[in-house]
């Protein structure tokens, strides 16, 4: 009986193999996406949308299965390559839908920017429609251009945060929380109903520093004034044409137009009609001619078919845009204008008189996708091997193993377990020469944060490697912990960062068991035996302890940040008390020590371990694998997360981002009721 047992298991686990064999090899077989072929003159296609994440994601080998996410460092890396490959002639991106942060966008700007320098290669940037962020990023390239129809809004930075007071009296719930500084905002969602004098000087204060960079970036990527670019805002261009003539795009074309203009032909930006019609007003009734169009009195004579929406053949006019510059249309004249696709890539380009007015993307043009282009490259460009580890800290701090979001890379969790060990690993490693962690979170934790901490003052102190930390979007608080330690620190203008401070406390639920008609029993030894249970009030005795406690790991978090920054605790106070800054605003009190990308990171990282030349990266920790995650090995994760993402993701709706919060709160709902110290925000600030 029990071979029989045996060999009915080894059958259904080789009939499960091979299954999933077939199903790898039918998807392989049906896939169009030709891998990482590459013919010459290719044009590089950088599709970019969603969260973004940081640390490269683990490949999916069934295509369709998890959504096409690609990281910031897969971009970087393989546009470092593209710089140096004469197959690439350009690179054409188009940005849809970004759901991160603006300081996320900044370093898509700054790697844009840097392949530009290093390659000379034009990027231009096509978007249908675009809000702040998108807008935001397009302004990298060379030339920005929109379908007639699009939509474009580029209306300034808005800052909201939900409040919850209201409705947790509503369900009976009581948040009791004590915290360290006054501008430890964090609890004010949930313990009132409207911000504070304080939290509002903060924002008001974090609002002008951001939108001030928004402003000067924009005004010197087009060649405009700060003031022209501040009109456009309070006034914004809405249509694709009023945005050309206004000189926030370089022209309008459609998908086929673009690719002959790619290609080299000498296409005309398309001429969109506004005004002029003198039509009844909408509840104007009896001004409608009710015979309809059959019979209409006045005879229109239509536009000829070559010449509707700009698709003249002859003599068009012409966009001239330059680099990174407005564009103004100019009067045609008998010489061909030569256009950036076909000058900067050193040929004459096409004559009007001789190309087609369609054009298709198969037949013209020679595309690649990133995420095909980046398949088989390694993660170094050069011959010396020096080997830099790269550590990915991503999502909230909590105490043990890390989750890594799903295949999206959305709504992870940093735990300390996991990173911990990355950072042992790599200063124990005699190969590694320098460590740079890339923080971006919002805190957590307090005692997951400082076990992370402690690895990073082992790593310099015992093991003699210097570390560098590279922020994102957010190193606030707990985030901000796990970098005071480094060696250097380098952010953002736009990162959030500092919110040194603490809080703790609990939800008393008594109410709502009231409202429900829940009761409980207990059996206490000793006075504050149940200070932490849902059913009471904290009391004065315990209220007075979580105070005690509160202070005292503040005082730590302040000691901590004064060694880390090379000053005093008492100076370090004077910046601290639960307050957030923009990295622009970190840099100049201190806080941080350089404004940059993560380049700038790797280049410190390199200077202070006397690295030379190209690196390799060492990726740690290393994310699970398709079938771990389908398998639920390795972390918390699910077999139904990949089609979670996938819904998620191909939504072109911010669904993925309700499915981040989402998973946040969950994740951080025990710690805001275990009364531990928590250095993080529970709540997010909607920058927009």
């Amino acid at each position: 009986m029990r071979r029989s047992r045996l060999l009915i298991l080894v059958l259904v686990l080789f009939l499960f193999l091979v299954l999933v064999g077939s199903v790898l090899g039918i998807v392989a077989m049906l896939d169009t996406d030709g891998g990482g072929r590459v013919a010459d003159n290719s044009v590089l296609l950088l599709d970019i949308s969603g969260p973004l994440p940081q640390q490269p994601l683990p490949d999916q080998p069934i295509s369709g299965l998890g959504p096409d996410v690609l990281s910031i460092f897969d971009i970087d890396q393989a546009l470092r390559r593209a710089a140096v490959d004469d197959r690439i002639a350009r690179v054409l991106v188009r940005p849809k839908a970004l759901q991160a942060g603006f300081a996320r966008v900044h370093e898509l700007r700054d790697i844009l920017t840097q392949f530009s320098i290093d390659s000379g290669k034009p990027i231009t940037c096509f978007m249908e429609t675009a809000g702040n962020k998108e807008y935001l990023l397009a302004t990298a390239c060379d030339a920005i251009y929109m379908p007639p129809e699009g939509f474009l809004l580029v209306n300034g930075l808005h800052m909201g945060v939900t409040f919850y007071k209201g409705t947790l009296d509503k369900i009976g719930v009581e948040a009791e929380f004590t915290r360290a500084g006054k501008y430890k905002s964090a609890v004010e969602p949930l313990t009132s109903t409207e911000m504070s004098p304080a939290f509002r000087e903060m924002l008001e204060s974090m609002a002008d520093s951001l939108y001030d960079d928004f402003v000067t970036t924009i005004a010197a990527a087009r060649k405009l004034s700060e003031d022209q670019v501040r009109q456009l805002i309070d006034d914004p261009p809405i249509t694709p044409s009023a945005a050309m003539r206004s000189g926030l795009i370089d022209g309008l074309y459609y998908r086929d137009q673009l690719i002959g203009h790619l290609g080299g032909y000498d296409v005309a930006s398309v001429e969109v009609a506004e005004g002029g019609l003198e039509l009844p007003g909408w509840s104007d009734v009896s001004e409608i001619d009710a015979t309809g169009l059959r019979e209409s009195s006045t005879e229109s004579t239509p536009p000829p078919m070559d010449n509707i929406y700009g698709l003249a053949i002859e003599a068009p006019e012409a966009v001239e845009p330059a680099a990174n510059g407005s564009a103004e249309p100019t009067a045609p004249t008998d010489e061909a204008t030569e256009e950036p696709a076909a000058a900067e890539a050193g040929a004459e380009p096409k004559q009007s008189e001789e190309s087609p007015p369609w054009f298709d993307a198969e037949e013209d043009l020679e595309w690649v996708r990133i995420k095909n282009y980046r398949k088989g490259q390694g993660g170094s460009t050069g011959t010396r091997r020096s080997r830099i580890a790269l550590i990915f800290c991503e999502g909230q701090i909590m105490s043990g193993r890390s989750d890594s979001g799903g295949y999206s890379g959305i709504g992870g969790t940093m735990g300390s377990d996991t990173i911990a060990a990355a950072i042992r690993k790599a200063r124990e490693d005699a190969r590694v020469e320098a460590i740079i962690l890339r923080v971006d979170s919002p805190g957590g934790s307090g005692l997951a944060s400082d076990i992370i901490w402690r690895e990073v003052e082992l790593a310099r102190k015992r093991n003699n490697k210097p570390v560098v930390v590279s922020m994102g979007d957010y190193a606030a608080s707990g985030g901000y912990y796990i970098a005071m330690g480094a060696d250097a620190i380098v952010a953002q203008p736009t990162t959030i960062t500092g919110s040194i401070g603490v809080f703790a406390g609990k939800y008393n639920l008594g109410e709502l068991y009231d409202k429900i008609g829940m009761t409980t029993a207990s059996v206490d030894r000793g006075e504050l035996a149940g200070i932490f249970s849902p059913d009471r009030q904290l009391g004065d005795a315990g209220r007075l302890k979580l105070r005690q406690f509160v202070d005292d790991f503040y005082e730590t978090f302040l000691r901590k940040a004064a060694a880390g920054r090379k000053t005093t605790p008492e100076a370090v106070h004077g910046v601290a008390q639960g307050r957030v800054w923009t990295g622009a605003q970190a840099h100049q009190l201190g806080l941080v020590d350089e404004l940059g990308s993560f380049r700038v990171a790797v280049n410190v990282a390199k200077e202070k371990a006397g690295i030379e030349g190209d690196v390799h990266f060492q990726i740690l920790p290393k994310l699970p694998g398709f079938f771990d995650e389908l398998l639920g090995r390795g972390v918390p994760g699910s077999a139904l997360a990949p089609l979670m993402d996938r819904v998620a993701y191909r939504s072109n709706l911010p669904t993925s981002l309700v499915l981040s919060r989402a998973r946040q709160m969950i994740s951080v709902a025990p710690l805001l009721s275990s009364g531990a110290p928590v250095l993080m925000s529970p709540y997010a600030i909607d920058v927009h």
